[in-house]
């Protein structure tokens, strides 16, 4: 995956657009709602920015935070040193709040739903590291500065304007063809440079496909040795 680099605002991408004559009616709602759903369809680790924020627990569950696209870790933090949570397969996790299922294991897990992080213990204090779409200080989201990104989200917005135009009979359909063929190149090319690992992610990707003993234990120590390269002691 590409490494991150400078972010710029959804702005700039508007003023670019907005050069276009057949675009000069754009308006932001139409461009952040459009741009948000591109950065989601390519879902690129390196178009996200990381966060890390503290809940609290009451009746097993507790709000997610709104800007929460995906989640990296969850850790048990009121009880002396961090416990990591596994994902729970438990079908009523999620009803452990109304009393009519309580919790058996003794290990801590956690489940998601579209409000609620919900846990098998009734209270106490977590912390959520998680990946979110960055913003500015308007709250207009920040894109990775990445031309071919750039391009694609260009070339996305472009492609969803034209297909409203040609409903309306405002453009004709060799323009819209024209357009969707050319977010479909610029959206190949941009998901394959944000994903394409750097020299040092294959040096660590390259440990973790060859370690010698695989482990099972990484989850426990939050994979912070998962990517170590093992040394062999021959006597």
């Amino acid at each position: 995956m590409a490494s991150t680099g400078n972010l710029v605002s959804i702005k700039m991408i508007a003023d670019r657009l907005m050069r276009n004559p057949l675009m000069k009616d754009l308006n932001y709602e139409f461009i952040v709602d459009n741009a948000i759903q591109v950065l989601r369809i390519l879902d690129a680790p390196s178009i996200y920015v990381k966060r890390r924020e503290g809940l609290n627990v009451v009746n097993f569950r507790a709000l997610k935070p709104i800007d929460m696209v995906k989640i990296d870790g969850i850790s048990r933090v009121d009880s002396g040193s961090p416990i990591p949570l596994s994902s729970s397969e438990d079908d009523s996790q999620d009803f452990f709040h109304v009393g009519n299922n309580m919790p058996s294991r003794k290990d801590f897990t956690y489940s998601i739903n579209s409000k609620y992080i919900n846990v098998n213990f009734e209270k106490g204090d977590i912390h959520i590291i998680y990946k979110a779409i960055a913003v500015d200080e308007e709250c207009y989201p920040l894109v990775l500065d990445d031309e071919t990104l750039l391009r694609c989200v260009e070339s996305y917005i472009k492609w969803k304007w034209y297909d409203m135009l040609n409903d309306m009979d405002m453009l004709s359909d060799r323009k819209l063809n024209k357009a969707e063929v050319d977010y479909c190149f610029n959206v190949g090319q941009a998901d394959s440079r944000l994903k394409m690992p750097s020299e040092d992610e294959m040096e660590t990707l390259t440990n973790m496909i060859t370690q010698i003993l695989p482990s099972r234990t990484e989850f426990k120590s939050r994979f912070e040795f998962l990517g170590t390269q093992e040394k062999m002691r021959i006597h």
